[in-house]
């Protein structure tokens, strides 16, 4: 279960993800977009997933008014999400899902299902 604190963590980790993205945008600007897809969710009981929905929310709002720089994925960051997967250690992270998916332009969770050479 996601505490309050962890939320609002992996939602300021949305608004740097998404400068990083869009620079052409000022961070004031993406943050009261990123507030205003956090405050949609407000009083809703399950928040597991709440940062992802509002990330993919606010990046394609933004879409509409900057091109989209492609960012590509950190390698140890994704490494390490691969160890504490493999090894159990804790469960899957959303936001790293949704950018693993991203990153492979596939669809990460259903692996080469989709037909494509692994």
């Amino acid at each position: 279960m996601t505490t309050e604190a962890d939320e609002q963590q992996a939602v300021e980790h949305v608004v740097t993800r998404l400068l990083e993205r869009f620079p052409s945008l000022t961070e004031d600007h993406i943050h009261a977009i990123v507030d205003e897809e956090h405050h949609r969710f407000d009083g809703r009981p399950v928040r597991d997933f709440v940062p992802v929905l509002v990330e993919r929310a606010a990046r394609k709002r933004l879409a509409t008014e900057a091109p989209v720089v492609r960012v590509d994925p950190d390698v140890a960051e994704l490494a390490a999400a691969d160890q504490v997967r493999r090894t159990g250690g804790a469960e899957a992270d959303p936001m790293e899902v949704t950018r693993r998916s991203d990153a492979e332009g596939g669809d990460f969770l259903f692996g080469d299902l989709g037909g494509r050479a692994s």
